[in-house]
């Protein structure tokens, strides 16, 4: 992504506003620096003069948790993946009293993890904040506030300040409610892509205007629901199928699982962290009553761990349909 310096400034802004940034706080870098959303922490942190703790040490090592407490870090970010990772660990016992916020981006978080970390956010005196961003935006393009939860888990929130966001519909904007490409607006959109150095001296070739390939809708007072991606539908004996809410389905037929779902031809395939062969045959008769499909255009497929990118984001195109 070509990112000018006004974007990259203009995005740390609008997340330090958002986010209510201020001097006193503290983060540590819980996610790769060389990923967006890990930029963007250390960007809106140092633009309202606040403190980046640095660290090389994981989330479920004690000497993460062991600097958290030493320089007394006030939020931590994390991607959907590390919210799963956390609850393998007693955050009461390892996380300094004075760890209030918590941030989550990079990809939906499954509501009921949002419900869980709103809770364990207000017991701290804290705030979640859910938001949602791509690189081609610098970062971060909605926030949704703390004080919607945890009525609206699920949501991803409103344009940041100097954005707006749009819904578009075969060329048209779409109604209230109405699914279509999320768009947005902002002085943080990307100048454009580059394969080779040369296209570094090309100039702003977007005019500011993301189309995102995200699949949502706006409600009636702005918020942005995403409901799947574009390019993350399968055709299955003739059905368009969206993977990312086939993923939703497996996942409330199967609570607290890790799950990742590809397609393949007239074929899906779900796989299931940690299921044995009776809850994946569980999982496989949920799919097709609730798609009404045949059978053999659903596999379900218990797998010990998911491919992961250094992001913590699933690695899709790592996943084969097993045969």
């Amino acid at each position: 992504m070509r990112l000018s310096r006004a974007a990259v400034i203009a995005n740390a802004r609008a997340i330090a506003d958002g986010l209510g940034i201020g001097p006193g706080e503290i983060a540590p870098t819980s996610l790769p620096l060389h990923y967006s959303y890990g930029l963007s922490v250390l960007t809106s942190h140092l633009v309202a003069g606040a403190t980046v703790m640095l660290t090389n040490d994981g989330l479920l090592t004690e000497a993460f948790w062991t600097a958290c407490r030493a320089h007394r870090v006030t939020s931590l970010a994390g991607v959907p993946y590390s919210y799963l990772m956390l609850r393998r660990i007693d955050l009461a016992k390892v996380a300094p009293p004075t760890l209030t916020t918590f941030t989550q981006a990079g990809g939906r978080l499954d509501p009921a993890l949002v419900r869980q970390y709103d809770g364990v956010a207000r017991a701290r005196g804290g705030r979640l904040f859910v938001m949602y961003g791509q690189t081609e935006a610098t970062a971060r393009i909605a926030i949704l506030p703390p004080a919607e939860l945890p009525a609206r888990a699920g949501a991803v929130g409103r344009a940041i300040a100097g954005g707006a966001l749009s819904i578009d519909v075969d060329g048209r904007a779409a109604e209230p409610g109405e699914v279509g490409e999320v768009v947005y607006r902002g002085p943080n959109v990307m100048m454009g892509y580059a394969e080779q150095r040369a296209d570094l001296a090309r100039g702003d070739e977007l005019g500011g205007e993301l189309r995102t390939g995200d699949l949502g809708y706006l409600d009636a007072d702005g918020t942005l629901w995403i409901t799947g991606r574009s390019r993350r539908i399968a055709k299955v004996f003739g059905l368009r199928l969206n993977l990312d809410e086939l993923e939703a389905l497996a996942r409330a037929a199967a609570p607290g699982r890790d799950i990742a779902a590809i397609g393949d031809g007239d074929r899906v395939a779900v796989f299931v962290v940690g299921a044995d062969a009776a809850q994946a045959q569980i999982v496989r008769q949920a799919l097709v009553a609730r798609l009404g499909i045949h059978p053999t255009g659903v596999i379900v497929a218990p797998t010990a761990a998911l491919p992961r990118l250094a992001s913590g984001k699933i690695d899709y195109p790592a996943l084969q349909v097993p045969s």
